[in-house]
Formats: structure tokens, C-alpha cells, sequence
């Protein structure tokens, strides 16, 4: 059963690859409608949420359950930290220690029966959480044991995204290299401009732009402009950032 999840999910490398994947490879497997990914970085104190994956899944509920801090507060996970096994929430009678607030929020959005599980990487100091939200008939043990199977392998593959999202970071290190002309040259770039449109934007010689242009290739690792705007364009998506943590 697991094995075509697998196949497929190696020639996952994007935020919407993976959202594909779970649709097209978990979701039938598993049904459910909503589907949402935190992952963050293992501290002492705990983890830090870098980032959720939204897959068909409320934006709305996002902002509510997230902290002023970016961190996600939820007592699914909460209740997942204390005891490291999948949750299983019908949404229908709340658990004693649930806020109400959280409760009424859940309902809202309409989140009810869910299953969620973790894993905690100290190897990598990664973790991921994955939570299934309107899942179809009764929870029960098999969604435990679909849990079980499925967190680790959608963990291996969403850190291989991450390992992605990372190098954008490193991207973001490159452009800060640049000086402050060849970054206004970039941004003038990605606007579709030509050399000799830059040039009588900022009262430079075609020349000395060509020149410009060619120190940004050389310095960001890059042979085209086609390039240089696509790069940039996926950069520019992967460091969006909504309620103090990114939402994709």
C-alpha cells in the first residue's frame, strides 16, 4: 500500500508538489478534506514553528490557532508533546481540558474529526506535524495505524522540502551580497525591463548596465535573465509570511 506514497513522494521538491502528493497519493489512502503540515526547528525548550503547509485547509483557522510568538496553539499538539502518539479528535464532544474558545473556533471552521501525529527528528532537529481535518465515518484504531505508517514518510518527504525552502535562505544570503545598484538593477529586471530601458531609468550608460547585469549572473550563480526572474520569483513566494509564520 505504502509503496507507490513513497515512489511518488521522491520527486517531491516544491511546497506544491508536496500539496499534489498528499492529494493525489495520501488523500485516497486516507481520505480526509483538509490537511495541515507545521514544521519547525527542535530547541531546548521545545519546537519553533518555521512554516505551515496549508493543503485545502481554512486560512482562517491558521490565523486563530496561531500565537503571537508565530507558534501554532492547538491542544491536539499540546496533548501530542505529552504523550508522542496520534490524536484522534470527532470535534463532536470536546476533551475537559480544551479552551472554549479554541473549541467554538474549531467548530467554526468547521474542523471536526481529525487525526493527527508528529515526529520528533533529533537527527536533523526537524519537526513535522501533520493534521487531518473532516475525515469521512468514525475514528478508530485503523486511523491510529494509518497514522503510524504515514507520519514518517510524509516527514522524510516534507524535509526534503525544507531542505529546498533552506536554500532560499541561502538565495536571500547571495542577493544581500550584491551592492546597492546591482539590487536595483535586480528588482528593475524583474520587471521585464531591458538594459536599455534601466539604463534611462537610472541615468546609467547602456553599457555600464550590461556590465552591472553581468556581475549579478556571475555573482548569484546564473547565465540568463529567464532565470534570474524565475529564481526570484520563487524566492519571493517562499519568504511570504503571515501572523508572524509562513502559511503556504
Amino acid at each position: 500500500m505504502f509503496e507507490p506514497i513513497i515512489r511518488d513522494g521522491a520527486s517531491v521538491q516544491t511546497i506544491d508538489d508536496f500539496k499534489q502528493w498528499t492529494r493525489e497519493a495520501i488523500r485516497p489512502i486516507f481520505p480526509h478534506e483538509t490537511l495541515g503540515c507545521g514544521y519547525g526547528r527542535i530547541h531546548a525548550g521545545g519546537v519553533g514553528t518555521d512554516g505551515i503547509i496549508a493543503v485545502d485547509y481554512p486560512i482562517e483557522h491558521l490565523k486563530d490557532i496561531c500565537n503571537k510568538a508565530g507558534g501554532l496553539d492547538t491542544p491536539i499538539l499540546r496533548r501530542w508533546l505529552m504523550t508522542r502518539e496520534p490524536q484522534l479528535f470527532d470535534g463532536d464532544v470536546p476533551w475537559p481540558d480544551i479552551p472554549q474558545h479554541w473549541f467554538e473556533q474549531f467548530q467554526r471552521h468547521g474542523m471536526k474529526n481529525t487525526a493527527a501525529h508528529a515526529v520528533y527528528d533529533t537527527e536533523r532537529c526537524i519537526g513535522t506535524y501533520h493534521s487531518f481535518h473532516r475525515i469521512p465515518g468514525v475514528l478508530g484504531e485503523m486511523h491510529i495505524a494509518m497514522l503510524r505508517q504515514l507520519a514518517p514518510i510524509m516527514h522524510e518527504v516534507l524535509c526534503g522540502v525544507i531542505e529546498n525552502l533552506n536554500n532560499a535562505n541561502a538565495f536571500e544570503s547571495l542577493l544581500s551580497s550584491l551592492s546597492v545598484r546591482e539590487r536595483e538593477i535586480v528588482r528593475l529586471v524583474a520587471q521585464g525591463k531591458t538594459n536599455r530601458e534601466i539604463a534611462e531609468a537610472i541615468f546609467l550608460s547602456e553599457v555600464t548596465v550590461k556590465h552591472h547585469v553581468t556581475s549579478i549572473f556571475q555573482k548569484l550563480g546564473m547565465d540568463s535573465r529567464t532565470q534570474l526572474v524565475c529564481r526570484l520569483a520563487e524566492h519571493e513566494a517562499s519568504m511570504k509570511s503571515e501572523y508572524g509564520v509562513k502559511i503556504f
